[in-house]
């Protein structure tokens, strides 16, 4: 029996050791997980929303979106759209999260764990954490921890021989790591941090190790805030930002989702715990599912048992076993056994309000148990090719079996995760009929926005083939015109998070439907012209819009209907003068007797409706668009100018900053202005931040050739 275990160690060796054969296994896995999305469309599931034209970044350039550290990806994939279909992006993407996945993990273990090495690629490529957020459409998420790994062996080789250009690499993929998302890469300071520690509790009495490692470590982050300052700056310089608007309500509602059969522990140290049901996983199908975990869960500790002192790759052994647990424990949340500490970081430490969804440190528990279960499975190789004869002959067949076994245990674990996700991911396309819509208001070349209802930012679409029908609304990124849609995020007891002024108005329009009749008036402000009413979830509560008497109906398709505004609209108007109101109830009153665009609206403690300003229709003013952020605007003939975007003091015009008009838009007083041209001078801060990193960028790239051919020289 020995001869022949023998003979199969030999023959695995040579196919296993042939050079690149790594990169043709995990690319023909990849390619079997994603054959069920080869037909044309796209794959559309909660988050993951692709169009025809999902990567404009023109808004987000500017600063006048919230895509902050992700614009250079969504520039890079902009720029593929010109040779590629987004539909045929988004399945590269998805073949992409598979096998860099793979790939990366195995690269990231020594090249003598051998067959353990495919474990840990398996393992990390297909598990419960990367399935669910493929059904959960985080799709971000899943391609930051693509390439985490290559990340982490940066980490490894920094911190075996630290040098100027290490610090550089490893600085410089975090950074590309922020081109992707902005949670994982606090995910992998957190192990560099533990890296950290457990390096320099190895060097003992080594001070000149210490200083060396502290040295290059403040270089890492200096690097760090060089390159990220293009989204550095303009975060921590603006009022509002997307963590001001999470609470302890996102803690609860996002909070980690146990297993039935066992605690919150259990669940997130088996790699569950997503916090939205609904979904089917393995182990709602296979019995005793929790067996393989508890050997995959084995093979981590066996690894970690046989090597946390091995003189070579032990340091980087302890530290995963502190990133197992410390992972599974915070995975688990406010529903956890240390829920009181989670709750304090979540409230005093400023990154961790991101992590209102704790769940996510599930990442780096899988990357834990992939890197220490493939020390495992090495361990296992080495008895499986001892020479010894007799009893050791059936250690090593025992040996080989569960070499086998682990091999095959991801595939089991998570086998729902082939067949299309066993049914959950399906390709579709967009109906015809959103198509038509879409042409038909671009046939309209006047500059104005369409509201989108019903007012949902997740809503069901019958049209989709899967099983979970809701998704985020669509409407924003499918028509190419502006559009104001839902931003309610009615999850749990969160109605919205949203800070945005004119979603609160258009909210208490809808609030008060019944009593309103002039709709389209009360929106000329916002430069609505068309109102799509798209025929699902509650859409019979918007009858209301067919008994508005200035709204026209001028297309009603399958699934949707358009009203045209029979007001003029304008980006710009110009008003009398200025009226105040105490709320918007006034307005409503208000706008029954009077056009709201002929005078400019203050907020106040009394209503004053200025009877001196004449009756009169509003008057549209003629504008040039410079770019989105510098418009010239043409000789008024009243006082006060009114704009219809979003209000912020940073829309100056000839440097003069705007009030708020009915605390939605903006407004100003012309009379003691010279000049003509509105600018946006937030985006000053963004080229600031564009510059520093751009800069930062070239020399850093000149400083690690430079330090590269001073190494080769010998200098």
């Amino acid at each position: 029996m020995s001869g022949w275990i023998d003979s199969i160690l030999e023959k695995k060796q040579i196919l296993f050791s042939k050079h690149c054969f790594y990169y043709f296994v995990f690319s023909i896995l990849s390619l079997v997980l994603v054959m069920n999305f080869f037909s044309p469309g796209y794959i559309l599931t909660l988050d993951m929303i692709f169009t025809p034209d999902t990567f404009r970044i023109s808004d987000s350039f500017y600063g006048l979106g919230n895509q902050y550290s992700t614009l250079p990806l969504y520039a890079f994939l902009d720029f593929l759209g010109i040779f590629f279909s987004n539909e045929i992006i988004q399945k590269l993407l998805f073949f992409l999260v598979f096998f860099v996945s793979g790939v990366s993990m195995y690269k990231l273990c020594p090249e003598e764990w051998g067959i353990g090495r495919y474990f840990a690629g398996f393992l990390y490529m297909i598990n419960p954490f990367i399935y669910i957020r493929f059904l959960a459409g985080h799709w971000l998420i899943l391609l930051a921890y693509a390439v985490s790994p290559i990340v982490i062996k940066s980490f490894m080789d920094f911190f075996e021989s630290p040098s100027t250009n290490k610090s550089l690499y490893a600085a410089f993929l975090i950074t590309v790591v922020f081109f992707i998302e902005t949670h994982t890469p606090f995910l992998l300071l957190i192990v560099f941090g533990i890296f950290y520690i457990v390096k320099i509790l190895e060097s003992g009495k080594n001070a000149q190790r210490v200083i060396s490692i502290s040295k290059r470590l403040l270089l890492i982050g200096l690097f760090l805030l060089l390159l990220n300052s293009y989204w550095l700056v303009p975060s921590f310089t603006g009022n509002n930002t997307l963590l001001g608007e999470i609470t302890s309500s996102d803690l609860y509602t996002f909070t980690t989702k146990q297993d039935l059969n066992f605690n919150t522990l259990f669940t997130t140290a088996s790699m569950y715990g997503f916090w939205r049901g609904g979904y089917l996983y393995t182990k709602d199908l296979l019995p005793y599912w929790y067996l393989f975990f508890i050997f995959i869960l084995f093979l981590a500790v066996h690894g970690f048992t046989l090597n946390y002192r091995h003189p070579e790759h032990g340091v980087y052994v302890r530290a995963f076993g502190i990133v197992a647990v410390l992972s599974a424990l915070i995975a688990a949340g406010i529903s956890g056994p240390f829920g009181s500490a989670f709750e304090f970081l979540f409230n005093n430490v400023f990154f961790f309000k991101g992590f209102r969804e704790p769940q996510k440190f599930v990442a780096l528990l899988v990357m834990a148990y992939a890197y220490l279960g493939g020390l495992g499975v090495a361990e296992l190789e080495k008895i499986a090719k001892t020479k010894h004869s007799g009893s050791n002959a059936y250690n090593k067949f025992a040996a080989l079996l569960l070499i086998a076994l682990a091999i095959s245990t991801p595939f089991i674990y998570s086998f729902t995760i082939f067949d299309g996700f066993q049914g959950q991911l399906k390709t579709t396309d967009y109906p015809k009929d959103w198509y038509a819509v879409n042409d038909y208001l671009n046939e309209d070349k006047q500059d104005f926005n369409i509201l989108f209802m019903p007012w949902h930012l997740y809503m069901d679409f019958k049209w989709l083939p899967t099983p979970q029908i809701r998704i985020a609304n669509p409407a924003s990124t499918f028509f190419d015109k502006p559009v104001i849609q839902g931003e309610n995020m009615e999850a749990g007891p969160i109605y919205s998070s949203s800070s945005n002024p004119v979603a609160g108005y258009i909210e208490f329009l809808l609030g008060k439907k019944d009593k309103i009749e002039n709709f389209g008036e009360l929106v000329v402000p916002l430069n609505v012209k068309y109102i799509i009413l798209t025929k699902e979830v509650d859409y019979g509560q918007y009858d209301f819009l067919y008994k508005q008497r200035d709204l026209e109906l001028v297309k009603d398709t399958e699934n949707l209907v358009v009203f045209r505004n029979m007001h003029p609209v304008s980006r710009f108007y110009e008003a009398d003068g200025v009226i105040t109101i105490k709320d918007w109830e006034d307005l409503l009153e208000i706008s029954k007797t009077r056009d709201l665009t002929s005078f400019a609206i203050a907020a106040g403690n009394e209503t004053n409706t200025n009877t001196h300003i004449q009756a009169s229709k509003g008057q549209t003013l003629n504008y040039t668009i410079e770019s989105p952020v510098k418009y010239l605007l043409g000789q008024p003939s009243k006082r006060y100018i009114v704009f219809s975007r979003r209000y912020s003091e940073d829309w100056k015009l000839e440097g003069k900053t705007p009030f708020a008009n009915f605390g939605v838009t903006n407004a100003y007083d012309t009379s003691d202005i010279k000049g003509n041209t509105l600018y946006y001078e937030r985006f000053n801060i963004y080229l600031i931040g564009y510059v520093i990193s751009g800069i930062a960028f070239i020399f850093l790239i000149i400083l690690y050739f430079n330090e590269k051919i001073r190494t080769r020289i010998g200098l």
